[in-house]
Formats: structure tokens, sequence, C-alpha cells
């Protein structure tokens, strides 16, 4: 397999695996929401086994190592070498510092089983106070959220930053990735109680986009069929509006665990939004594109 081979299969893997990062955690809404809270089928997620559920066995042997390899994989794609260019030590230190990101992401995952310490002091002891609960209430609902939200969305940066000029691929599928990831990832920073953090860190990520529209010599229709400018974009736009919909829907940030058989609610919210945006989203690409075409011609 020649370099241009390997360079169009890495290629098409990293749609793979940009989709698996925005639904990987879709899981838990299914599997505990739907089956286990709303179907009443609750020893897939509720078992106790050592005084851990199931739910968070899962999440730490199997869907904190599956991340890890999902963003150990795009790291690598995006720094993929050009040819003739193997060995090339600015790339290489970039990609090292994308392999740290990927490293900090999983330890802020590894710190989050503290949740189970939290669960099980809770739930089965009946203590909710004292200075040991407040210590592992903090790594637990504090600490281990900072880090996952701090390291993934400095990394989702990254990417955008480093990821080779005029990836052309998979053009709807970014946007579709982008929303479906900024949705996800809107609800999910307000589980994790650090909306205002991603707020701010989704900044960067717009910031980051906007940067690699200059690196496309501020070409507006390059810039636009490119994959990550056209996922970083509809990502730092679709995070927001989430955070501010969901915010003005539910009277603030009610975490979606906490709501019961009401947690449907969470989920029609966001496939509503969800269908709003891409819709919206896909009729604007359209026009969009035809309007800058006529603009460069």
């Amino acid at each position: 397999m020649n370099y241009l081979q390997t360079r169009n299969k890495l290629d098409r893997q990293l749609i793979y695996w940009v989709i698996f990062l925005c639904f990987a955690y879709q899981y838990k809404a299914v599997a505990c929401g739907f089956l286990g809270i709303i179907c009443g089928i609750e020893f897939i997620c509720y078992t106790m086994v050592h005084g851990i559920s199931t739910n968070h066995w899962f999440e730490t042997l199997i869907y904190a190592p599956l991340m890890w390899i999902t963003v150990s994989q795009i790291n690598e794609i995006v720094f993929f070498p050009k040819e003739n260019d193997l060995f090339n030590q600015e790339r290489n230190r970039r990609k090292r510092f994308g392999q740290f990101l990927c490293a900090i992401y999983l330890f802020g995952m590894g710190i989050h089983v503290t949740n189970t310490l939290e669960l099980y002091s809770r739930e089965h002891l009946g203590i909710f106070e004292g200075a040991l609960y407040e210590q592992i209430f903090w790594l637990d609902e504090k600490f281990s959220h900072w880090i996952q939200i701090g390291a993934f969305f400095l990394l989702m940066t990254w990417f955008i930053l480093n990821d080779r000029l005029d990836r052309v691929h998979g053009s709807y599928v970014a946007i579709f990735t982008g929303i479906s990831h900024g949705v996800e990832r809107g609800i999910r920073v307000i589980e994790g109680s650090s909306a205002v953090l991603a707020l701010a860190l989704t900044v960067l990520i717009f910031i980051a986009t906007i940067y690699r529209w200059h690196m496309h010599n501020r070409d507006l229709k390059r810039s636009w069929a490119d994959f990550f400018f056209r996922h970083g974009l509809t990502f730092s736009i679709t995070t927001p509006l989430t955070i501010v919909i969901y915010n003005w829907t539910f009277n603030g940030f009610v975490q979606p665990s906490e709501m019961g058989i009401d947690a449907w609610k969470v989920f029609a919210f966001s496939l509503i939004l969800f269908s709003v945006l891409f819709i919206f989203s896909i009729g604007m690409d359209k026009v969009f594109s035809v309007r800058v075409g006529k603009k460069v011609v």
C-alpha cells in the first residue's frame, strides 16, 4: 500500500472515529436511562457488584479505554506525516502534546471512579457529610469533571489547529458530527455541573476554527469544504446554544440523572434540537455554498 492509499484509508477511518466519539456515551442514555429507568429493566445498569453498579464497572473498564483509543487514533491521523517528511521534529512535538492531552483525558475519567465511593457512601451507608465525604465529592463532582472537560476541549482545539488543510471528505458528516457532538457535550457538561467552564473552553474551539480559515488563505469556499472547519464551527456554535436553550427549557441546569422517569424529556429535547439544527444547517450549506461559489467566480 503506497502513501496515498494509506492516507485515504486513514481519512475514511477518521470519520468513523469522530462518529464514535460523538455517540459512544449514549450507551448510558439507552441502557441506563431508557431501558433502566423508563422501562424498569434496572439490572442492566444498577446491579451492584462489590458495591459498584454494573453501569460504573462498564464505564471504567470498557468505555474509558475505548475513549482513550478513539482520541489516540484521531491524534495519529491528524499528525500523519506528509510524504517525504516522516521525521519532522515540529510535527512530532505537536503529536506528543496531543498524546499528552489524550492521557490527561483518560486520567480525568480514571479519577471519576471516585463516583462509586460517593454513591456507595450516600445511598448505602447514609453518609452525606463530613470531611472524608466532602473530599470524595470534590474529587468526583468537581476535579474529575474539570480535568475531563478541560482536556477534551483542549484536545479538540489542538486537532482543529493542526489537522492538514483541505481535508474535504465527509462534508455532511462533519456537519452531522459537529451538531450532534455539540448537543451531546452541551447536555453532558450540565450533567457534570460544568456548563460555565465548557462555555469558556468552547471559545477556544471557535478561535481555532477561525485560525483554520486564516490558514486556508481566508478563502471561505476552501475553508467551508474542510472537514475540521465544518466540525469545529458547528460544534462551537451548537454547544453554547444547547446549554442556553436547555437552561431556558428546564428552568435551570437540572441534571438529567436527577430527573428520574422525566429524563425522557432530555432525550426528546436532544432529538428535537439536533433535528432542527441539522436541517437548518443543511439548508444554509446549500445556500452558502452557492453564494460563496458565485463570489469566488
